[in-house]
């Protein structure tokens, strides 16, 4: 980065308030309201403080494919350095769930398989027949095989998980197991696009993966 790049980040974050944005949207992207209630911030304050991150590059906002209504801020790779302590959760199973379990839960269930060699699944609140064939070719360019795997509805699961991460804002806002601890991660739905929109999703659910992985034993 240059020097001016870096100023601006050291400003943004050199704020108690701002550090503990940043290691709130660790765990998963936020809504206004959700911020809110974890730092005790009004309204107009909050929105000062989230201009500030993502003018710097250290956060981002997009609204809900879900809710219109609704926008979530979501951790840029460059905050990542700067996350402070936080007690790991202890995770062996997760459940990951998207709308039609075509692409995105099934990308983020094998990829935790394989980077953690812990227990995964995957469904969806409306499955589809199958899974995508873009998506089938995507995860074998990265040495996963979905060949043989199936779409499947959220009540057909029959595992317990430690943890339940939606990967799709639509999931998100349907209304999900709470008995576990949740996480969301608003990954853009890349049905109906090419082959680039896939690989995008993929490479943006390996990196939270890895990042989830950094934050649980097993």
């Amino acid at each position: 980065m240059s020097i001016d790049r870096r100023a601006r980040v050291h400003r943004a974050l050199a704020d108690e308030t701002r550090l503990a944005i940043v290691d709130a949207l660790w765990a998963g992207d936020h809504t206004p309201a959700q911020l809110r209630s974890a730092t005790g911030l009004e309204s107009n304050l909050l929105a000062f403080h989230l201009d500030v991150l993502e003018e710097a590059g250290l956060i981002s906002r997009h609204g809900s494919q879900g809710d219109g209504r609704r926008r979530y801020a979501t951790l840029e790779t460059l905050a990542v350095p700067f996350v402070g302590d936080v007690a790991p959760l202890a995770v062996q199973c997760v459940l990951f769930v998207c709308t039609h379990n075509a692409a995105r839960s099934q990308f983020a269930a094998a990829l935790w398989r394989q980077r953690t060699d812990r227990e995964a699944v995957s469904a969806g609140t409306q499955p589809a027949d199958e899974i995508h064939p873009q998506a089938v070719t995507v995860a074998a360019d990265h040495g996963l095989d979905l060949s043989n795997v199936r779409p499947q509805h959220l009540t057909d699961v029959d595992v317990t998980p430690d943890l339940v991460v939606s990967v799709c804002d639509r999931a998100n806002e349907s209304g999900l197991p709470s008995n576990v601890p949740r996480r969301h991660w608003s990954i853009p739905d890349p049905l109906g696009g090419d082959r680039r929109t896939f690989e995008a999703a993929y490479q943006s659910i390996a990196d939270r993966v890895d990042r989830l992985a950094r934050q649980t034993t097993a």
